[in-house]
């Protein structure tokens, strides 16, 4: 018996590094699941979700499966700062999220002290740039995309005065896209009529909001907002002025945008990082199997997030720990992403291809 037991603990001993190596990779997810906001979240964690699954399926990291741990941030300060720090606590070798910037801008110190890696695939704002350390984006900053929609209007020279509607509840991202517009439209001659910010939730009547904007003369409205609030918003400028020409931002211009906003959104222009009717290989696998297993369209957060998921995979390979891994990701330099390259400099900031999109007969089309 004794030479029986002292056997099986030899052999209890010597695979015990084998059982450790398989041991789950943690990794964090956290973004606005509920709320008004709650759009972006959900296709973000479909998408990382379905990354997860693909990789584990073609055998993890070195044979070890992604844990996804998910917490929602509920569009709340206190409560992103609640999930960044239990996702911490539950030992994650890195976080994906958030989903806006303003999470982002009241986790990332705690991400920072920590020590921990935060790769965002939608946050954008470029009140961000350079500030903390644990930060690398799947999204350029919100100057490159102003840029491209500040040029095209000047090329156009049909619209020369902007009137925004921005939303304060995600302010870190709405005030930066605001102020970059604002320069690199006024740099080419146009201006900006008039700027609205409100709240999202604590707005009293979006009709009189939409009709004390509309009395400053103005050639176009721009909405920065969420899809619910782009919708409401598109809906009563249609009301007060049928032929006024509608801008938004990235944000709010999801599937449910169209969903909710109906014809009130056609003719809509914007600036987007995915082409959701792209028709390559690639990309149209990834739809395939999106809308097989969520049942819902693919939108540019669920494409990016999907992403994301590929890109922490290919650092976690090169260094699986939570000290290492933020390095490795870096050192990555140019990822093949589903509609091309996306390259990732040493300060974790982004390069990637802008699409202009318009709403065509309730969906998104590339203008040039």
């Amino acid at each position: 018996m004794g030479l029986r037991w002292r056997g099986c603990a030899l052999l209890a001993c010597l695979l015990l590094p084998a059982c450790r190596s398989r041991e789950p990779i943690k990794v964090g997810f956290v973004a606005g699941l509920t709320g008004r906001h709650y759009d972006l979240g959900i296709s973000e964690r479909n998408g990382i979700s379905l990354a997860i699954s693909q990789i584990n399926a073609q055998g993890g990291i070195d044979g070890r499966p992604i844990e996804l741990i998910v917490r929602d941030d509920q569009q709340n300060p206190d409560a992103a700062r609640r999930a960044v720090e239990e996702l911490i606590g539950d030992g994650v070798v890195a976080i994906i999220g958030h989903a806006t910037s303003a999470m982002a801008e009241a986790t990332l110190p705690i991400a920072d002290r920590a020590g921990v890696l935060m790769l965002s695939p939608t946050v954008t704002s470029s009140a961000l740039r350079g500030r903390h350390p644990h930060l690398v984006l799947l999204s350029p900053f919100t100057t490159a995309a102003t840029k491209v929609l500040a040029d095209y209007l000047a090329k156009q020279g049909r619209i020369r005065r902007v009137t925004v509607l921005y939303d304060l509840s995600n302010r870190a991202y709405s005030q930066a896209w605001h102020d970059d517009f604002r320069q690199q439209f006024e740099a080419q001659g146009g201006q900006i009529a008039l700027s609205v910010p409100f709240t999202s939730g604590a707005v009293p009547s979006y009709a009189t909001l939409v009709a004390d904007a509309l009395q400053t003369p103005t050639d176009a409205v721009m909405v920065v907002a969420n899809s619910l609030d782009s919708a409401t918003i598109c809906q009563q400028v249609r009301m007060n002025a049928p032929e006024m020409p509608i801008l938004g931002a990235e944000w709010g211009f999801t599937h449910d945008l169209v969903a909710h906003g109906g014809p009130s959104v056609e003719g809509a222009l914007y600036v987007q990082k995915v082409n959701v009717e792209d028709t390559s290989p690639a990309f149209a696998a990834f739809v395939h199997a999106y809308t097989e297993r969520f049942n819902r369209p693919v939108d540019f957060a669920a494409s990016m997030s999907y992403e994301a998921g590929f890109v922490l995979a290919e650092a976690l390979r090169r260094n699986p720990t939570r000290a290492g891994v933020m390095g490795a990701l870096l050192d990555i330099g140019t990822f093949h992403g589903l509609q091309g390259d996306i390259q990732i400099d040493r300060s974790g900031d982004v390069t990637r291809r802008q699409f202009l999109m318009a709403v065509r007969g309730g969906r998104a089309s590339v203008v040039e």
